[in-house]
């Protein structure tokens, strides 16, 4: 590794160094020093994969850092991304953190008047906004930032400058500045603000969690021990950068060596996968849902042969995750079912890790069954993101993990789950007294429920403002009976109601490509799908099926009624957050008549 400035580190120098570890300055230049590699980056241009090394990528950094400083930005000012991702989001990204600057990410999927409000209170000096698009609907909430940059090189717009035009404006300086981007980078304190996090507000307004360097940087050490990444490994990253999950991740793949290819969202990643074949991604629980039910749904409408033949391989493929053992009939297993699988995938993942909200235990095990082992794990956006994990050797299904790094967590006598460490947010932005209910007694109270195993396992039971209480006092926990409801290939997505209701009811959004084919098969007539919602012998079915996955629960658990939505939920329309969480206020407000419909009787 080397110093400051620029040479071979010495034993004398070691406490110096960690300290610059403590950020994610230091850490860049770390990874660079230690990795130089030709493909540290991928990303699509007219079609076509494009690789980056990772002197390329430092180069872009340190030109633009240049530019921003002749712009006037100074430490602690913010700067804004509203952007999907792409190379650039990155490059912008450390730009501003190696200039102590406070980087302010956007969800580029949010209305006007959301980013205006995001703008408003975070003040920005500068933004950078993704495309001509991505310009116009910024114009149109008329921000108070002294700078637009556009990161595609034919926006031509008045007032709008092109990230390009930055690139040669910092271009001279490079060479006139010898050491001084290194210097700069070196100073950033710790315990500076790196980032304001906008939460993505399934309940209540977002609000600005303010994350430090060293909470950044311990989170990405602690991941990492957890879950070791290389240089050989290929992350294809999907997620919104906007989000801290997919960030972080991106982190540690830099810190670890691994390339990482940007994907162009949700929509294409099965033909990314195939193109850039990663060694591991991160994804959100509806991720591995629909890939669960696309394979189901396929294996469904196969003849008998091939779904007793593909039911049995699944026995095989469970034993062999339970017990390590490779026996012949798993050799064949793999060989007929599950390579084929892993094919669609890329071929070569060795592992995916879920966040952002629990996963049903009988997807994780599907999953570890065909090879594809997926870790889960658990944290916010005040943590990090990340509080437990599981990992190789650490790993139990149906749990999110053991704590990771320095982290203490415990159990409220209610059930909420608390943590303190070297990862939790220095506090929310301009908001003392939410930050002193968030951080009260020292703990940042997390708002979900859960509980510990004798071996220090979590596992997520709910949200502590998502229990719904009947009219006869019970207490449900929706999130993990819809969790198994959306495991039903006929149901899209579903949202538990009842709060202060006699009996439980759901809101279903149709998968209608598997109605339509139930319909066909059994002598239904439709001319459009939407008709098939209202025919007794669909509600019947979806009735049939619900009761079929919820025979354990509890009386006052059970479905008595549901109400089928003829529209998915959609980001667009607020009913969902960036990461694919249902906002269950807004559609509880939004499906007030239907939900009161069922009610009526």
């Amino acid at each position: 590794m080397l110093n400051e400035d620029g040479s071979i580190l010495t034993r004398d120098a070691e406490t110096r160094s960690s300290s610059l570890l403590s950020t994610v300055p230091g850490m860049l230049l770390h990874s660079v020093d230690q990795y130089r590699k030709p493909d540290a980056f991928k990303f699509k241009r007219n079609g076509e994969w494009i690789n980056v090394s990772t002197d390329e990528f430092l180069l872009r950094v340190e030109e633009l850092f240049f530019a921003l400083l002749a712009l006037g930005l100074k430490p602690c000012d913010r700067l804004a991304i509203l952007s999907e991702n792409r190379l650039e989001w990155a490059v912008a990204d450390y730009a501003s953190l190696c200039l102590g600057a406070i980087t302010v990410p956007i969800y580029p999927t949010l209305s006007p008047p959301q980013i205006e409000a995001l703008l408003v209170n975070s003040e920005p000096a500068v933004v950078f906004v993704s495309t001509a698009d991505m310009v116009q609907k910024l114009k149109s909430v008329r921000p108070s930032a002294r700078y637009v940059v556009a990161f595609d090189p034919d926006v031509y717009q008045p007032g709008v400058m092109r990230l390009n035009a930055l690139y040669e404006m910092g271009r001279q300086s490079t060479y006139d500045y010898p050491g001084e981007f290194r210097r700069t980078a070196c100073a950033v304190n710790a315990d500076q603000v790196a980032t304001i996090i906008y939460t993505s507000g399934t309940t209540g307004i977002p609000k600005g969690a303010m994350l430090t360097h060293r909470n950044l940087t311990s989170n990405v050490f602690a991941t990492c021990e957890r879950l070791p990444l290389t240089p050989a490994d290929v992350n294809l990253s999907f997620l919104p950068l906007s989000h801290i999950f997919q960030r972080h991740v991106d982190f540690a793949s830099f810190h670890g060596g691994a390339t990482i290819a940007y994907a162009d969202g949700l929509t294409s990643v099965g033909e990314d996968m195939t193109a850039v074949r990663p060694t591991f991604a991160a994804g959100v629980p509806r991720f591995f849902e629909k890939v669960y039910a696309r394979i189901w749904w396929e294996v469904s409408r196969g003849p008998a042969v091939r779904r007793a033949l593909f039911e049995k391989a699944l026995t095989i493929g469970r034993s062999h995750a339970e017990t390590g053992r490779v026996s012949l009939a798993y050799r064949a297993a793999d060989r007929v079912v599950f390579r084929k699988i892993r094919e669609r995938l890329g071929g070569r993942i060795r592992l995916f890790i879920s966040g952002g909200a629990a996963l049903e235990k009988e997807i994780t095990e599907f999953f570890w069954a065909v090879g594809l082992p997926i870790y889960e794990g658990y944290g916010l956006t005040e943590t990090s993101p990340v509080i437990t994990l599981n990992g190789p050797g650490f790993a139990r299904p149906g749990s999110v993990g053991r704590v990771v790094g320095d982290q203490e967590l415990r159990i409220a006598d209610d059930g909420e789950i608390l943590v303190r460490g070297s990862n939790v947010m220095k506090g929310y932005y301009r908001l003392e007294r939410e930050t002193a209910e968030a951080l009260d007694g020292g703990w940042f109270h997390t708002g979900d429920v859960g509980e510990l195993d004798v071996n220090g396992f979590l596992r997520i039971t709910d949200r502590k403002k998502d229990l719904i209480v009947t009219s006869g006092g019970k207490n449900v926990a929706p999130q993990p009976i819809e969790n198994r409801l959306k495991l039903i290939p006929y149901f899209e997505n579903v949202v538990l109601v009842g709060d202060r209701r006699k009996f439980v009811s759901a809101l279903i959004t149709p998968n209608y490509e598997a109605l339509a084919a139930y319909a066909h098969k059994n002598g239904i007539r439709f001319d459009k799908p939407a008709e098939l919602l209202r025919e007794p012998e669909i509600y019947q079915l979806a009735m049939n099926e619900i009761g079929r996955h919820t025979q354990d629960l509890s009386d006052f658990e059970k479905i008595r009624k549901i109400a089928f939505l003829e529209k998915a939920f959609s980001i667009d329309d607020g009913e969902l957050t960036p990461t694919l969480k249902v906002r269950r206020f807004t559609i509880e407000k939004k499906y007030r008549a239907a939900i009161d419909q069922l009610y009526a009787a």
